[in-house]
């Protein structure tokens, strides 16, 4: 009973960090680059830093050169589109995880989107609408963007209010949901201001593209939020140092508010070099149910250094602290990842991970523990040549887990290992 209990402790854990949050915002058509990072961040390059995670490039081709915006040029309207600067754009991922424990009722605890045992699935089958604002045309500009996904990875992200009348628990394997739905307005003072209203995603990328891993990191599932609904402003001081803040209802938050209060949310980020980058996230507000007065604090560190020509390490550090009622204690988390990368060919890149998460009151999974964490894996680009094979990519891995109380299995191990494949291909 009291594994069982357990069980569906860390699933309910699991819904509310994977969120709510969606707003039927203005649906104009739209593009602000969310998936490079910041917008201002190159198009095609070697390795790529996105938020908390990393990603070996092959990346998607964006524009004219990706699949969909071919095909419909074939049909006579592709060229419209572009002279409107509007852009459609999406991916296809399935996967598959063993877990070779066995685990009480298939659930592989601690996890994100891999949480399913033996059980092959069609995670995401994404398109987005979008159009990106000109900050370098030093006039007024407007776009925005709309990602819609169907898939698995749909249950774990529904915001508070939108869409949200199923989840892991309840509704069918393939859910729908509105990731992203937002305005952009650029503004023409100083270098350019984008500002955005409705909801997106400021701390973390669903898009399997940005990591180089399938399986997500316990800091990537538990630490920050993954949607936001509210207004941001962004602003680039130089070509090297940009500035993006703003507030949100709340952590996964959207059309309903789990309390009356704001948020205020912030990014910076810093290109030291052509090797080394710096960005720096957090969240402050109050985030408890009907409790406008005790507030949670996050902060998101990553640095990105490249180490070699074709070779890029990346440190992601956490720190968490929630304030609670007077009969609870305050709960804080903490822990830092590493990874690595080493592009060895245009077919093949390998990874690996490390990484050690504190959960001081449980706050985050469940359980009051330290988990760490190893995963090796490698990315596949078959036909990196071929114009329509590029845009498909095999990511195999195996991934150890360890927590200092019983926490897997149904609350019956110490550790879980797994072995999991997704392909993605992107159009």
């Amino acid at each position: 009973m009291f594994a069982m209990g357990m069980i569906k402790a860390e699933g309910a854990n699991i819904m509310s960090k994977v969120s709510r949050l969606a707003m039927a915002a203005m649906a104009c058509v739209a593009f602000a680059s969310e998936a490079r990072a910041l917008d201002d961040a190159p198009k095609q390059v070697l390795i790529e830093p996105r938020y908390t995670e990393l990603s070996p490039v092959t990346v998607r081709q964006w524009g004219a050169n990706n699949l969909l915006m071919q095909g419909l040029d074939q049909m006579g309207v592709g060229q419209g589109l572009e002279q409107a600067h509007i852009q459609l754009f999406g991916h296809i991922e399935g996967s598959y995880t063993w877990n070779f424990d066995n685990p009480a009722q298939d659930l592989n605890l601690g996890r994100v989107f891999d949480v399913e045992h033996n059980k092959p699935m069609v995670n995401q089958i994404d398109l987005n609408i979008a159009r990106p604002v000109d900050l370098q045309s030093h006039q007024f500009d407007v776009g925005g963007r709309v990602e819609m996904l169907y898939g698995g990875d749909s249950r774990f992200i529904h915001s508070n209010g939108l869409l949200d009348g199923s989840d892991f628990f309840h509704g069918p394997d393939y859910q729908f949901d509105l990731p992203q739905a937002y305005v952009d307005v650029g503004v023409p003072i100083g270098n350019g201001v984008r500002f955005r209203a409705g909801k997106f995603l400021f701390f973390k990328q669903i898009d399997p593209n940005a990591s180089v891993f399938y399986s997500h990191s316990f800091i990537f599932g538990g630490a920050l939020p993954f949607t936001n609904t509210g207004v941001t402003a962004y602003y680039p001081f130089t070509e090297n140092f940009s500035v993006e803040g703003g507030i949100s209802r709340g952590w996964d938050q959207s059309l309903k508010d789990n309390n009356g209060a704001i948020d205020g949310l912030a990014r910076v980020r810093y290109t030291v070099s052509d090797q080394t980058d710096l960005s720096v996230g957090a969240i402050v507000g109050p985030e408890l149910d009907h409790d406008n007065s005790h507030y949670r604090s996050t902060i998101d560190m990553a640095l990105t250094q490249k180490v070699c020509p074709r070779g890029t390490v990346m440190l992601d550090a956490v720190y968490g602290y929630q304030a609670m009622p007077s009969d609870m204690r305050n709960a804080m988390w903490y822990g830092g990842a590493i990874y690595g990368v080493h592009q060895l060919n245009p077919y093949l890149a390998l990874g690996a991970r490390g990484e050690c998460y504190r959960d001081e009151e449980g706050l985050t999974t469940g359980l009051t523990q330290t988990l760490f964490e190893g995963t090796l894996g490698a990315t596949v680009t078959p036909f990196p040549n071929d114009p329509i094979g590029m845009n498909l990519k095999i990511r195999p891995e195996v991934r150890f887990d360890y927590s200092t109380k019983h926490y897997f299995d149904g609350a019956s191990r110490h550790d879980q290992t797994t072995m999991a494949v997704d392909a993605i291909f992107n159009y």
